[in-house]
């Protein structure tokens, strides 16, 4: 019986004491915490050559998880300069970040966000939280290559004391689809939306018509060349044809069925112009009038 009492009395006298621990665990000063979600920012499936920016929106939300109000400047940092999103090689392409809710340019050129005077703080009581909406640009410029390339960098919440009330990281990215786009350039004409070639009288050997196959890709590339009759000059709708061939870039392409040619070698943004010959075979004995034929070129890159 007296043992039962001696515990009893230690339960009734550490409840206080538990009690006065867990009050004095409360937090009194300013503490930030960040949600960015997602924590890739990822501007995904960009075509160099689609017409379109190169951008995304994203956003962060600061809770003040203490017990006094806190006031303070979001800033980035870079966790491993140099600035610009990378995938190892190559050059960097550079960006903007804005911070689209005060209309503050937040980018970290110098390895952090550049904090002014007009800058806005902002202010949250206890338990209370803000979104903030931001906008991630990279400069279609700099773009040789495709890819992804990133940057690590921290998101922190520094008050006028230049001390840090929180913090989180992200990963700002760039997803460069391979992509090419081609067109002409030298002696042609545009009917319906079709280029037209005329290579003048015909007699046998390589036609007098300056023509190049412009092609622009983020690298290597794949070219598929068809021909509507086979490598046959047809007269209308007889049976008159003039055999021919064509060569672009110096190699000759086979228009008996489709054919596939690979583009110059070496990585990287590319521009290339790429002569089209047109080597007319044997025009003896043949009926006068207009000959033609249908050649489809395709690319496709890497």
């Amino acid at each position: 019986m007296l043992r039962a009492s001696l515990l009893l009395a230690a339960t009734l006298m550490a409840a206080p004491a538990f009690a006065q621990s867990a009050n004095s665990a409360r937090p009194t000063d300013c503490m930030v915490r960040m949600n960015a979600a997602p924590t890739s920012w990822m501007i995904s499936g960009y075509d160099p050559y689609g017409g379109s920016l190169p951008e995304g929106t994203f956003s962060v939300t600061y809770i003040n998880d203490g017990g006094s109000e806190c006031r303070f400047a979001p800033l980035f940092d870079l966790s491993q300069p140099p600035f610009g999103l990378s995938k190892g090689t190559g050059k960097r392409i550079g960006y903007a970040l804005v911070n689209l809710t005060d209309s503050q340019d937040v980018t970290p050129r110098a390895g952090r966000s550049l904090r002014t005077p007009s800058q806005r703080e902002l202010v949250l009581a206890p338990n209370e939280s803000k979104t903030l909406l931001y906008k991630l640009v990279a400069n279609p410029e700099d773009v040789r290559d495709s890819g992804t390339f990133t940057q690590d960098v921290s998101i922190e919440a520094q008050d006028r004391s230049f001390r840090s009330l929180g913090g989180t990281q992200v990963v700002l990215g760039l997803e460069v689809l391979p992509s090419a786009r081609m067109g002409l350039s030298g002696a042609y004409s545009m009917s319906d939306g079709h280029a037209v070639v005329d290579l003048g009288d015909l007699r046998t050997g390589v036609a007098p018509v300056p023509l190049q196959l412009r092609v622009s890709s983020t690298g290597q590339y794949d070219l598929q060349v068809t021909s509507a009759n086979s490598g046959k000059l047809r007269l209308g709708a007889s049976d008159w044809t003039v055999p021919y061939s064509i060569a672009v870039g110096g190699t000759a392409v086979n228009l008996a069925g489709t054919s596939r040619l690979s583009g110059p070698t070496g990585n990287g943004y590319r521009r290339d112009s790429l002569p089209i010959q047109f080597i007319i075979g044997d025009v003896s004995d043949r009926r006068a009038g207009t000959y033609s034929d249908v050649i489809s070129i395709s690319v496709t890159a890497r």
